[in-house]
């Protein structure tokens, strides 16, 4: 590797010799002490290498050994150096853009604002700037932890701010406080679904119902006083149920679980699969998803990736008993009942009842009593 290097450093002329009297030749170049490297007896000749600074010696050689001598190739450092010297225009050309690129990135060359809802980004932009920091500016000029201490002291509604440095690009973070919300109409609380009332706690207002009577929805429970806004908790039990038959007997679409995936270009309108242009399977679900191409400010690069999964789908018989098939329905009805319960909802009890269905079929209802939050604002 050291050798290489070096051959590279000093430079290396491949040569080859072509004479009546190839010995004669070779005895002249030890005589005067040039080095060759690599040397290979050929049909008219010899061939080799020799370094740049013995090339010229050769002469004396070749001459007296009536040996002629025809340059093949050049390799090395300064055969470069020369070739690029030759073009010094596109060289300087070279050394100022490279001057320019190494002098902007000591810069700050764009700032932006991420994370910001409420709080406008021109605002934080200028507050920013009145600290240093803006576009056009030395990054050793700018303390960007004394910038993001003087924004917080600026904008009471910011959490939390951060400032990152990305190459030339500067990112200020922002997190919002959040702050509890009252809805601007606030003032009645009434009835968010049917119920029966058990249990009433008045803060503020007036009463329009009593423990134990049943509510529709949208009903007023409490209205405030006077220029009071309403404010008590009024819970009770509530009524959910649902409805599931499964047949005995059935034939379903569903997953195989065999897949296989594409992937391909869109331009514009176009779109071009590159592998699997097509679906393999007769009957398929498909999942796509898209990655954006390289996206700059309000520039976005016109090309996306697409990557498309076909999952094979095929007819399945299922047969069951009437327990299975109770069990199955029993499960459906459930799941489907729990889905409508709203968090923080209590289960009071839980009802099973096995209806009549067509022949065939076993056919079950789930009916779930709970104990919940009965009272919102009006226009919450």
């Amino acid at each position: 590797m050291i050798k290489r290097l070096r051959a590279f450093w000093a430079g290396r002329i491949y040569v080859v010799g072509r004479g009546k009297n190839p010995a004669a030749f070779l005895n002249e170049i030890l005589r005067d002490g040039i080095e060759l490297f690599n040397t290979q007896r050929s049909e008219t000749g010899i061939k080799a290498q020799v370094g740049l600074t013995d090339f010229r010696r050769m002469r004396r050689a070749a001459r007296v050994s009536h040996t002629r001598i025809r340059v093949v190739s050049r390799y090395g450092w300064p055969f470069i150096l020369a070739r690029w010297w030759r073009r010094k225009g596109l060289l300087a050309g070279l050394f100022l853009i490279a001057g320019t690129i190494l002098l902007l990135s000591q810069m700050i060359l764009l700032v932006s604002v991420s994370g910001n809802k409420n709080i406008s980004a021109q605002h934080i932009l200028d507050q920013a700037a009145q600290g240093g920091l803006k576009a056009w500016v030395w990054q050793r000029d700018v303390d960007l932890n004394e910038v993001a201490d003087d924004l917080k002291n600026e904008m009471p509604d910011a959490a939390w701010i951060g400032i990152q440095r990305q190459g030339v690009r500067v990112v200020i973070r922002i997190v919002e406080k959040v702050r509890p919300q009252i809805p601007a109409a606030a003032g009645d609380l009434v009835a968010v679904k049917d119920g029966l009332i058990q249990d009433i706690m008045v803060i503020q207002g007036v009463l329009l119902v009593h423990e134990g009577e049943t509510i529709q929805k949208g009903r007023t429970l409490i209205v405030r006083d006077w220029n009071n806004v309403a404010k008590g908790f009024i819970r009770g039990r509530v009524w959910y149920s649902a409805e599931a038959d499964v047949l005995e007997q059935e034939d379903k679409m569903e997953e195989s679980g065999r897949s296989a995936e594409g992937w391909g270009i869109k331009i514009a309108a176009r779109v071009i699969m590159v592998t699997m242009p097509q679906s393999p399977f007769s009957d398929v679900r498909e999942e796509e998803q898209r990655y954006l191409g390289w996206q700059w400010r309000n520039w976005r690069f016109p090309v996306e990736v697409i990557h498309i999964q076909y999952f094979e789908r095929q007819v399945v018989h299922w047969e069951r008993t009437a327990e299975e098939a109770q069990k199955a329905a029993e499960t459906q009805a459930r799941a489907e009942v729990y889905a409508k319960l709203e968090a923080g909802a209590k289960v009071v009890e839980e009802k099973v009842k096995i209806l009549n269905g067509v022949a065939g079929a076993r056919k079950v209802r789930i009916e779930v009593e709970t104990y919940e939050d009965l009272a919102v604002y009006a226009d919450a």
